[in-house]
Order: structure tokens, then C-alpha cells, then sequence
């Protein structure tokens, strides 16, 4: 089953990283940030590409941070 992303609300989405990341069957598999950023380069790559590298990019991180929360939230 696709997801569609288009129709999909920041906060949605944001639920959705979060419970991929808890139910890995490994753990420390993936960081929560790395899911973030590996969905959001599907379902917003513009954002994604404006994040990716910069001091706010939270792909080696354990969290979301909530400037990162606002700076997606801003341009979904």
C-alpha cells in the first residue's frame, strides 16, 4: 500500500517517523532522524534538500528538534 504524502499533514507524518522508529525490530538500527530526513526526501525533497547539511539537519540526531519541527512545519 502507498502512502500519499500530498495529502498527509506535517503532524501526520511526524507520527508516522516516530512509530517507524519504534517498532524496528533492531533498535539502534536507524536514528530517529535518519527515518525523518529518508521520508521527508519522499514525501517533501524540496524541504528536505534545504535541510539536508545544515546546522539544523537532524539526521545523525536521537530527537526532533522543534526548530527543525518549525522549519518543515513552515513549508509543508
Amino acid at each position: 500500500m502507498s502512502i500519499n504524502y500530498d495529502v498527509m499533514s506535517y503532524d501526520e507524518f511526524l507520527a508516522r517517523v516516530h512509530i517507524a522508529h519504534q517498532v524496528q525490530v533492531n533498535k539502534e538500527s536507524l536514528r530517529l532522524g535518519q527515518i525523518f530526513m529518508n521520508d521527508l526526501h519522499i514525501a517533501r525533497p524540496i524541504i528536505e534538500e534545504q535541510l539536508r547539511g545544515s546546522m539544523l539537519d537532524p539526521f545523525f540526531k536521537e530527537r526532533i528538534t522543534q526548530v527543525v519541527s518549525d522549519f518543515v512545519r513552515e513549508r509543508w
